[in-house]
């Protein structure tokens, strides 16, 4: 299965809410199925988003977000103002996950489904870690 075929699968739910308000695409650029949309319809696809993706984080609670989100969004981890980044459980060890992109112009946002990387996460051991761990 090529990418775009496990994008589609894997994203099914999400494609098949949405598709009645967005026009969904490939983007081979950034691996993703890519759907833009004016602000008129940012409250309705956001709605429904969350209601299939219950976890959200923002510019600023992705710096506290467990370290596996960032492993698992990879270069869609790295938030700026208005974007979101939304997920299913993370027990449920996601497969894809969306990012909100708000366009600078404000009038049109784009949403990005992604497949996560689902190798197993690996705590890094700094030096602080290492550390710490001679005095437990």
């Amino acid at each position: 299965m090529n990418q775009a075929e496990q994008l589609q699968t894997y994203g099914k739910t999400v494609i098949e809410a949405l598709s009645p308000l967005v026009k969904w695409q490939y983007n081979d650029f950034h691996r993703v199925m890519l759907a833009e949309f004016s602000v008129d319809k940012q409250q309705q696809v956001m709605a429904t988003l969350q209601q299939i993706l219950p976890c959200q984080w923002d510019a600023k609670s992705i710096k506290k977000a467990p370290h596996e989100i960032h492993h698992r969004a990879g270069f869609f981890a790295k938030l700026i103002k208005n974007q979101q980044l939304l997920s299913q459980e993370l027990h449920s060890q996601p497969k894809f996950m969306v990012a909100w992109w708000p366009w600078g112009h404000g009038a049109t946002v784009s949403i990005r489904l992604f497949l996560t990387n689902t190798s197993e996460y690996q705590a890094k051991n700094g030096f602080l870690q290492r550390l710490s761990a001679i005095f437990a």
